[in-house]
C-alpha cells in the first residue's frame, strides 16, 4: 500500500503503453495518459543505457508543465550490444525471436520522473532474461498472432510465451514488463519533498 502523501498525488503518464498504465495503476496511482508524440528514432547515442534516458526525458519534457508530476519511460532488449526494439513484421519478429532462443539478454527501462514544481530525476533499470531454446514451430505461432509487435524484442514476459520459455530472470520481473515498479517506489520515496 502507498504511503498517504504519495496516494494523494495525481501521476500523468507520458506513454501509450498498457503494461506501464497497468503497473502504475495495480500499485494505487490516480493516473492520467497522455502518450508523448517524439520521434524515437531521432535520439541515438552510442551508449543504450544513455539513449533509453534520452528518450525518456523526452517524453517526459513534451508532456510535462507546472503543476503536473509526469513519468516517463523508454525500454530496450540488447542482445551482444545490439538493441533489438519492437518488430516492424514478421520477418523482424522471427528474426528476433531465432536471435534470442537459448541464450541470455538484457533488458533496460529507462525512468524519467519530472515534479510538478519543476525538479526532475531520471534513472536506468537493468534485468538478465534467459530464454529456452525456441523451435520453429514455436516462434511461428507466437509471430502469427498480434502479441510480438508492440513489444521490444518481440516477446512478452507476462504472456504465456513467456511463461513458457523464459527460464531464468535476473532482477525485476516488471522492469521486463516496462516499468520498474519497486525502484521507481524507491525513487519516488526518496524525493518526497517535491511532491508535497
Amino acid at each position: 500500500m502507498l504511503p498517504a502523501e504519495i496516494r494523494q498525488i495525481s501521476l500523468v503518464l507520458a506513454s501509450a503503453s498498457p503494461r506501464r498504465r497497468e503497473i502504475l495503476e495495480r500499485l494505487g496511482f490516480r493516473l492520467s495518459v497522455r502518450p508523448a508524440a517524439i520521434d524515437e528514432a531521432a535520439i541515438r547515442h552510442h551508449d543504450t543505457a544513455e539513449q533509453t534516458l534520452r528518450i525518456a526525458r523526452a517524453k517526459a519534457d513534451a508532456i510535462w508543465s507546472p503543476g503536473l508530476t509526469t513519468v516517463a519511460a523508454d525500454t530496450v532488449v540488447v542482445l551482444d550490444g545490439a538493441v533489438l526494439e519492437k518488430p516492424t513484421d514478421t520477418v523482424h519478429a522471427r528474426q528476433m525471436l531465432q536471435s534470442l532462443s537459448g541464450r541470455q539478454h538484457e533488458v533496460l527501462t529507462a525512468v524519467s520522473l519530472h515534479f510538478s514544481g519543476g525538479e526532475n530525476t531520471a534513472f536506468v533499470e537493468k534485468t538478465m532474461v534467459h530464454f529456452l531454446p525456441l523451435s520453429n514451430g514455436i516462434i511461428e505461432d507466437y509471430i502469427a498472432t498480434e502479441a510480438p509487435y508492440d513489444k521490444a524484442g518481440g516477446y512478452g514476459v507476462q504472456d504465456a510465451f513467456g511463461m513458457a520459455h523464459i527460464s531464468r530472470i535476473e532482477g525485476c520481473y516488471f522492469n521486463v514488463m516496462g516499468f520498474p515498479a519497486s525502484r521507481f517506489m524507491q525513487i519516488l520515496s526518496a524525493h518526497r519533498k517535491f511532491l508535497l
